[in-house]
């Protein structure tokens, strides 16, 4: 029985790399024959995934990630992929997955730590040889100059933007046919943000036309470029003061107005259509929430900081991971070196609500009842769904948390990567004037 189980595996495994080497090549946009390829709606396919509980399940699903992928060749999906494998216990089928998101655009060095945390990384080639190529990208990426913005999604989208408005009855295929034509940082942004044709159109062609109209015209890629430099300069500041430093690239996409960020493993991505703000701007099909949170040109530094904070986190606190704690410094410790390499304080409607002292005290008593639970719905993410106070305080709180720990700390470079590395969530608030929340709690 245990030869047969050893011959499945072989075979599973050469049927996935034939399965996985079959996808398509990286050939030339007009070589493409879009309506041959095979484009997965994520919801639809992320159907069943909270359900998995068995090895058998994990390895069930990340062959159907295989097939969904074998089109669109997304890093983010082969990553996915590589953890439910390892659930799954196949570990070289994992390596596979994991050496085929760096061949399409990988670029985070500190994935196997991310996803396996302290767990022993087996000594077989395959896992060698993915060492090595994750050791070359960190060498890479330490260095600044590895850091640019790039326009290319923002600068051809438009042209695909209109021929869908012309012909709405083809637009979803048009939007296919720009996410496998168009820049390859498409195909991640699609895993992350777009998830299927369906919210691609609802947003751009039958909710808020006449703002990516008026986009088009307002966002400025030359006046992107000059943000470069004031960006280069607070990067500096935060290798400085953080040596492990890695800098990936920041890709301007249009999104569909609902982040102005997302740090994936293969980059920076930058919501271009949330920084239109301007008198003129129209507001018809824009949610409130959308209407206030489009921001101006202006904050793009401030924002690309806070994305690269993420790209550094690589928390190891299993105990904790999911609590409203782990999730609002996760974001906190983000605006809270903004604050650190812009040089410049932070101030928001936020933090001007949390001076009534009647607030603050609120919002703490609130805090402390749900801080070592999984319940966000208070504190993150909350735009629109929220009547009772400020959306997103988990941010603010979580960057007093994070400020007053670094305050509190003798040794500030140990602080910072404490902060962005911690595989203790509880001692950056015991360390911070915020312990008291801790009261009763444990």
């Amino acid at each position: 029985m245990r030869i047969k189980s050893q011959i499945f595996f072989l075979y599973f495994n050469l049927g996935l790399l034939f399965l996985v080497s079959s996808c398509i090549s990286e050939n030339k946009a007009e070589e493409i024959v879009v309506d041959d390829l095979y484009l997965p709606d994520l919801n639809k396919l992320y159907t069943y995934y909270d359900l998995l509980n068995s090895p058998y399940q994990y390895r069930n699903f990340a062959g159907k990630l295989v097939r969904a992928n074998r089109d669109l060749n997304s890093s983010e999906l082969y990553v996915e992929t590589a953890a439910l494998y390892h659930q799954a216990g196949v570990t070289d089928s994992a390596a596979i997955m994991l050496h085929k998101a760096v061949d399409h655009g990988l670029a985070n060095p500190k994935i196997l730590s991310k996803l396996f945390g302290f767990e022993e990384i087996p000594s077989s080639k395959i896992w060698k040889d993915l060492e090595k190529r994750l050791d070359s990208i960190d060498l890479k990426l330490k260095n600044v100059s590895n850091y640019d913005i790039e326009t290319e999604a923002m600068t051809v989208f438009w042209g695909y933007f209109k021929r869908a408005l012309k012909d709405t009855a083809q637009a979803k295929n048009i939007f296919k046919e720009y996410i496998f034509k168009g820049p390859k940082a498409l195909r991640d942004f699609y895993v992350v943000r777009y998830v299927n044709l369906d919210n691609m159109y609802g947003q751009m062609i039958n909710g808020s036309p006449e703002y990516y109209k008026y986009l088009e015209k307002q966002f400025n890629v030359d006046s992107v470029n000059a943000m470069r430099n004031k960006t280069v300069t607070w990067m500096k500041r935060f290798k400085s003061i953080y040596p492990s430093a890695v800098f990936p690239k920041v890709y301007v996409v249009p999104g569909i107005l609902n982040s102005g960020g997302t740090a994936t493993e293969m980059g920076l991505f930058v919501g271009g259509d949330m920084y239109g703000k301007s008198a003129s701007m129209p507001v018809k099909g824009l949610t409130s929430w959308q209407e206030n949170a489009i921001m101006k040109l202006s904050d793009l530094p401030g924002l690309t900081i806070h994305e690269l904070m993420h790209f550094q986190q690589n928390y190891q606190d299993n105990e904790y991971a999911d609590t409203v704690l782990a999730q609002i410094i996760g974001e906190g410790v983000c605006d809270f070196l903004v604050e650190l390499c812009s040089e410049v304080p932070m101030v928001n409607d936020n933090l001007i609500y949390l001076e009534d002292p009647l607030n603050k005290e609120q919002i703490l008593n609130d805090l402390r009842n749900d801080l070592l639970t999984e319940d966000n719905s208070k504190w993150l993410y909350n735009g629109g769904s929220i009547e009772d106070r400020p959306h997103d305080l988990g941010y603010t709180m979580g960057y007093l948390i994070s400020k007053s720990y670094y305050e509190n700390s003798a040794d500030k470079k140990k602080a910072i990567h404490e902060l962005l590395n911690s595989s203790d969530m509880l001692s950056i608030l015991e360390e911070s004037e915020y312990a008291f929340l801790l009261e009763n709690s444990i």
